[in-house]
């Protein structure tokens, strides 16, 4: 088994400093950490992070927290690819990520509590963002480090997001101007979650600036946005707040030809969208970003670029 002697050796340092350097010890240059980081690498070490833990007292982990899923609610292509990014950014410091996700948000609340009380997790990520929000108020009564996927909720939180109401004026922007569409409409969740309030304004923005009417369309798995179209001839355009509102009604939707844009390029987006606009929100960057402010000392927020896809 490859010791931290071996790697100090073969890269020409004290094991103290092949110590500080794979830790990220902010006392190591970042040519020395890079060097040791490879040659560890070469070598195939393996961190012993039980040993770790037992050092520092806390665990080399990061809780993901999810917003509340109902139980037959599908898997979010988006937030399968912020797993990834955080994922990637993870391996970066030596740390392991612990999921917790339920339906109820007492359930989850106890859970997070049980990551910290019982395996010492003190940094978190939420892929979320909610101002009554009981596990965001826990984690800073106890001075907890957390990032929140989002707009953040007080002030000095740490949070990454895109621009949402930029992107929202954009894509309405695209529809009035490269589609010629003259009443297009926002189609968001009855939930009316915070980046789907977010995006709703920069469409509202747009529209009252050209002297259009702006509406918004709550939808759920009852609302039929076929019959909503049948009855108001005039709106020849819809914007969804995102991919999974999209899914739920792209086969009732494709015979009516109505131009459509949507958010997040998803695997399933990919798939199924193929004759309107996506714009695409980059959410594995998202995640890499997450972590990256969660572990930094200067920096509290990151705005990930969108993308037309």
């Amino acid at each position: 088994m490859v010791t931290i002697k071996d790697i100090a050796k073969k890269a020409g340092v004290s094991a103290s400093t092949a110590s500080r350097a794979l830790n990220n010890n902010s006392r190591i240059s970042e040519k020395t950490r890079r060097h040791v980081k490879d040659v560890a690498k070469q070598l195939g070490y393996k961190p012993n992070f039980s040993a770790q833990n037992l050092t520092r007292g806390r665990a080399n982990i990061v809780g993901v927290i999810f917003p509340i899923i109902k139980t037959d609610a599908p898997a979010n292509p988006f937030h399968i690819d912020i797993i990834r990014g955080i994922s990637e950014e993870l391996q970066k410091h030596n740390f392991e990520m612990m999921v917790a996700i339920t339906q109820e948000r007492s359930d989850l609340l106890k859970q997070v509590k049980s990551m910290v009380d019982q395996i010492k997790v003190d940094y978190f990520v939420l892929l979320y963002s909610d101002p009554t929000d009981p596990i965001t108020k826990y984690l800073r009564d106890h001075k907890l480090r957390f990032t929140i996927v989002g707009q953040p909720i007080e002030n000095g939180d740490r949070f990454v997001d895109n621009d949402n109401v930029k992107v929202g004026r954009k894509a309405t922007e695209y529809l009035l101007s490269s589609r010629n569409i003259q009443q297009p409409i926002f189609v968001m969740s009855d939930e009316q979650k915070s980046f789907e309030k977010s995006r709703f304004k920069g469409y509202a923005e747009v529209m009252t600036k050209r002297e259009l009417l702006s509406e918004k369309l709550l939808v759920n798995d009852q609302v039929s946005i076929t019959q909503y179209l049948k009855k108001n001839p005039q709106v020849d355009g819809l914007i969804f707040a995102d991919d999974v509102l999209y899914i739920r009604h792209a086969q009732r939707l494709r015979p009516l030809n109505i131009p459509v844009i949507c958010f997040n390029n998803s695997q399933w987006m990919q798939i199924l969208f193929q004759d309107g606009q996506v714009i695409d929100l980059q959410p594995r960057k998202l995640g890499q970003a997450a972590v990256q402010i969660l572990f930094s000392k200067h920096t509290d927020h990151i705005y990930v670029p969108y993308l037309f896809a």
